[in-house]
């Protein structure tokens, strides 16, 4: 398993037949399910409204988003009244910097064998849940799309 990829930023791309102007109506309605909150004119930030793992671990208080799952959002106006949308995550290198600092950690024989095993094992479960939130986040962005773009 290379350890590089799951500590990157992921990235989505979605094509939408709308006008880049109609789709910012749409985005501006306020029955979302989820946190947004425009950066620029064609940028944003969605944010889950709740995070069990993130609001009580992490407690980050990223400026404008209520959870530490959130993407970067960027809209593309294309041709033919079309737009991209691109979401990205922010990397991960929390994870990697507590990985690099555990094996430094300077404990007896039997406890650092036991912590030596558990701590990866913990950061692969911890990237999981980080993973499914923000699948949930975007299933969420999702649906929201398709039920504005389709009423």
């Amino acid at each position: 398993m290379k350890l590089h990829p799951i500590f990157k930023s992921r990235t989505e791309n979605f094509r939408i037949n709308t006008d880049l102007a109609v789709l910012k109506k749409l985005l501006n309605d306020e029955n979302k399910k989820f946190h947004f909150k425009w950066q620029s004119e064609n940028s944003f930030i969605i944010s889950l409204n709740f995070s069990v793992g993130s609001n009580l671990i992490f407690d980050t208080n990223h400026p404008n988003t209520k959870s530490d799952i959130f993407y970067y959002g960027d809209l593309l106006k294309m041709k033919d009244s079309k737009t991209e949308i691109i979401l990205k995550t922010k990397r991960k290198l929390f994870l990697l910097f507590l990985m690099i600092i555990q094996t430094f950690i300077d404990v007896e024989f039997p406890i650092f064998m036991i912590a030596l095993f558990l701590f990866p094992v913990a950061i692969v479960v911890l990237l999981n849940f980080i993973k499914s939130e923000e699948d949930r986040l975007l299933k969420l962005f999702i649906e929201f799309l398709n039920h504005r773009l389709n009423s």
